[in-house]
């Protein structure tokens, strides 16, 4: 550690594993701290050398007798020693816990070291986890204990006040990408011109991307497209069966799970993302999908719903159109205004691009992240 880094206070993060591929928004908050040099305190380690980061503190790094050991000790006095010892030893300031589902199992770390937690909630967390009674018991112990509870935009917001929380401990904190490394190119279609749509997300229910397959499908004699596909996911069978039963399986690209360089590098070469997300059978629902910021910030121009915290991102009419979600034919009739009006898609990819500078640059939302950690430790005293 050099001087420089030794000076800057503490924070420990802590998520159940480091780092999934689909959680790169963390590890570019992780890399952008300048205030603060963060530790990462977790479960469970992988994809390590997409995302090196030091140090981690990892349960399986420990033999398996000390796992049992301190799955055991967790269970009596509500956290783990070793996390313990290794904020002590870094003079841990700040706990912040990514996901509500993580925030009720880390509040007794926060009592035992007494630092303030910041909790933030990313989609499922908000909506699909309290629908449980039980899971909605453990919430109101972590609205009580938490300092500060950072969500992703007023929908999600105004659902953490129904389940409970207190509206004073709540701060809508946009996501963000480190767009001065995402060049921008302004996208032109001519009217009447091929458009080159991108889908990006694991195959969830939630990302609806069968409706967004079948609602391109009804255009296939109209209008000239192709679709590019990143993602797998157990749905998988539901979208090939959409792509055949839509007769469109020549203009479909599906290229599997990719990381992120990849999806960036294809999204260049595409004009418009399609982000269908509905709410799934067990009230599943988005944040703000990353795939769209990331897209916004190359130039390209979105098509998608009206559903969770998406228009808080996405402005109808500015960046490209929003449908209503779970129906197919808003969001055909959505796709058919775009392919009428193509020619907007320039102004479309200038907007986008601007609105991620403004809200979404990882830069600029690290600084007011660490501005709440600042805040919090003072208050604390």
């Amino acid at each position: 550690m050099t001087e420089a880094t030794r000076d800057r206070v503490c924070c420990a993060h802590y998520a159940s594993t480091y780092l999934p591929l689909t959680q790169n928004w963390i590890y570019r908050t992780l890399t952008h701290h300048r205030s603060y040099r963060p530790i990462f305190l977790t479960r469970k380690k992988e994809n390590l050398n997409l995302f090196p980061l030091s140090p981690v503190y990892s349960l399986d790094d420990r033999g398996k007798v000390w796992q049992y050991v301190s799955v055991a000790f967790f269970k009596i006095f509500g956290y783990f020693g070793f996390m313990q010892r290794a904020c002590r030893q870094h003079e841990a300031k700040v706990l912040h816990v990514h996901f509500g589902y993580h925030g009720v199992k880390m509040t007794g770390l926060k009592k035992k070291l007494n630092i303030p937690m910041i909790c933030s909630f990313y989609g499922d967390d908000v909506f699909s986890f309290p629908t449980l009674p039980a899971n909605r018991a453990r919430y109101q112990a972590l609205f009580r204990d938490a300092d500060k509870l950072l969500v992703l935009g007023p929908y999600m917001k105004a659902e953490l006040i129904r389940l409970g929380c207190p509206e004073h401990k709540i701060a809508i904190h946009h996501l963000g990408i480190d767009a001065d490394t995402i060049r921008f190119e302004k996208r032109t279609v001519a009217r009447g011109g091929k458009i080159r749509f991108l889908i990006a997300s694991s195959f969830l229910e939630k990302k609806g991307i069968e409706l967004a397959v079948r609602a391109l499908a009804a255009l296939r004699t109209q209008y000239d497209f192709s679709l590019d596909i990143i993602g797998d996911g157990v749905l998988k069978p539901v979208i090939l069966e959409a792509i055949a039963t839509g007769g469109i399986q020549d203009r479909v690209t599906l290229h599997g799970y990719k990381p992120y360089a990849y999806f960036i590098d294809l999204s260049y070469r595409c004009d418009v993302l399609i982000q269908a997300s509905r709410t799934g059978s067990k009230n599943n629902k988005e944040g703000t999908p990353m795939a769209i910021v990331d897209a916004m910030a190359t130039g390209m121009a979105i098509i998608s719903t009206k559903h969770s915290d998406i228009p808080e991102v996405v402005h109808d009419g500015v960046h490209g159109f929003l449908a209503e979600e779970n129906d197919v034919d808003s969001l055909r009739q959505c796709l058919a205004r775009l392919f009428e009006q193509a020619d907007r898609i320039e102004a479309f990819s200038v907007a986008a691009r601007a609105r991620v500078e403004a809200e979404f640059n990882v830069a600029t939302q690290t600084q007011r992240l660490e501005g709440y950690y600042t805040e919090l430790i003072s208050a604390q005293g």
